[in-house]
């Protein structure tokens, strides 16, 4: 009679396996669709101006809503897998959503504002991709934020090469395509165009790069290198040469914030000061030795005389950027009068709205994120929605700064743009929006970084769980994990 214990002694132990490892949980199961579906967020936030400029452009009104069905997808699939958070930010999240569609009930009886499409699209603007910031850290890991972070340095690199492409060609070629026929991409200076890349417009790319540059600042700050030389090396050289090819003040300066806060984490850890000192070194030598060629100093001239014309155009610099930015703050205060008490509108800042109620791409209400808010809602819910947003941002900041005290680089850097975003992101435009939310996801995920990531620098080479991402089945295994605590 055959026992369990002879039926293995009879199987050769060639045949036998190495180890066990258990299936996933029917729980754990939705986990990995769920996280696969944040992936597919995250490529169509990348490529949906490519589909709407060159691919489909007959499909471009509606694709500008494409990852809406998607997000509403990730929420059910995280209440299946019990993933969807029901804390505080979240619920104060419901609250504010419920007091928009009382309102917005409200200015539809009254007579205020576009009516029901206007509203029902201020309201997918405002909190329907919001809840994400919130779900994306209960389903990434940390090694999930580094994993998509070698992504990003990967498409910095052709992303660079075709905005390059771009400065160089003319407004009419269809490379500088615009998402509707009867416009064109804008210029910033000397008949150059400002390059959008993949994106609609030029300010998802400069969401992109300081994106990358939060990545590719950390890479190099470590003691062992998580990602390939040659791509790190490479992603350098990308972030650098876009800064002038871009003509945008806002990739400009948000790389700018990034590199502020890496000086700021060597001031507050002095034993990596050294590290960070030789980063700040090697990305200057790398830009001085690029002002050396003909095509850089080009694009560093039209840059300049694009950066002296806004400038001046507004009243110098005082005026043209630092009144810009804390202006905004002011704005709403000062057009309290023109809101009334309901508001003029949900949705009416949106440029969809102008599109639906016009024909044309203005702006209705006020350029400003601050003014739209308060003009389309009025001071009791636009300020507490604003409030909402100031308050997250404060949440994440002092969390980052907690995790920054504590040596933890990536978070800090992600925080730089992920509370800028939060505070002063005009989230009426889809692809600022999608940023938005997934920066901030991505760095309250970054918060989750454990003893298993500060490990990694005391491993060999050929055991180092980084330096083998994506490569073989142990290293997807080790990588795929559980969601890490955000505590």
């Amino acid at each position: 009679m055959l026992t369990q214990g002879s039926i293995v002694e009879a199987i050769p132990h060639a045949q036998l396996p190495l180890r066990y490892e258990a299936l996933p949980s029917f729980e754990g199961q939705h986990a990995i669709a769920l996280r696969r579906l944040i992936w597919l967020y995250f490529w169509l936030l990348i490529f949906e101006g490519a589909l709407r400029k060159w691919i489909v452009p007959s499909l471009s009104t509606p694709l500008l809503v494409v990852r809406d069905p998607l997000v509403i997808l990730i929420y059910l699939q995280a209440m299946r897998c019990r993933r969807f958070p029901l804390n505080g930010p979240m619920l104060g999240c419901f609250l504010l959503l419920v007091g928009f569609i009382l309102l917005a009930l409200v200015q539809i009886t009254t007579g205020v504002g576009g009516g029901v499409l206007v509203a029902a699209y201020g309201l997918r603007t405002n909190f329907l991709h919001l809840p994400l910031i919130f779900v994306i850290p209960q389903v990434f890991s940390y090694a999930d934020v580094l994993k998509l972070g070698k992504w990003i340095l990967i498409l910095a690199i052709p992303m660079t090469a075709l905005m390059v492409l771009q400065f160089e060609s003319s407004a009419g070629s269809w490379m500088n395509a615009a998402t509707r026929s009867d416009v064109q991409q804008i210029e910033f200076a000397m008949g150059k165009v400002r390059p959008s890349g993949t994106f609609s417009f030029a300010t998802g790319a400069a969401h992109f790069f300081v994106l990358a540059t939060a990545f590719m600042v950390y890479a190099l700050a470590q003691k062992r290198m998580i990602y390939p030389r040659w791509l790190v090396w490479s992603a350098l050289l990308s972030v650098l040469i876009v800064q002038p090819v871009s003509g945008s003040r806002l990739l400009v300066l948000g790389c700018g914030l990034v590199v502020a806060g890496t000086i700021a984490f060597g001031m507050i850890n002095l034993g990596r000061a050294q590290k960070i000192l030789g980063v700040l070194v090697l990305i200057g030598v790398v830009f001085g030795a690029l002002s050396f060629t003909g095509f850089f100093r080009e694009a560093s001239d039209v840059f300049m005389t694009r950066w002296n014309d806004a400038s001046d155009a507004a009243g110098g610099v005082q005026q043209g950027i630092v009144w810009r930015f804390f202006g905004g703050f002011f704005e709403p205060f000062t057009l309290l009068p023109q809101a009334g008490l309901i508001g003029k509108g949900i949705g009416m800042g949106t440029n969809a709205a102008s599109a639906m109620m016009t024909g044309a791409l203005v702006f209705l209400l006020a350029e400003g994120e601050w003014a739209r808010v308060v003009l389309e809602a009025g001071p009791l819910l636009g300020f507490s929605f604003l409030f909402y947003r100031v308050w997250v941002a404060g949440t994440v900041g002092v969390r980052a700064w907690s995790s920054a005290k504590q040596g933890k680089l990536l978070a800090w850097l992600l925080a730089w743009d992920a509370c800028r975003s939060l505070v002063t992101e005009q989230i009426s435009q889809p692809t600022n929006l999608g940023f938005m939310v997934f920066v901030g996801g991505l760095c309250l995920a970054a918060l989750a970084e454990d003893r298993f990531s500060n490990r990694i620098a005391s491993e060999p080479s050929s055991r180092h769980p980084l330096h083998n991402l994506g490569k073989g089945p142990d290293s997807r295994r080790r990588f795929r994990g559980s969601p890490l605590p955000v505590s």
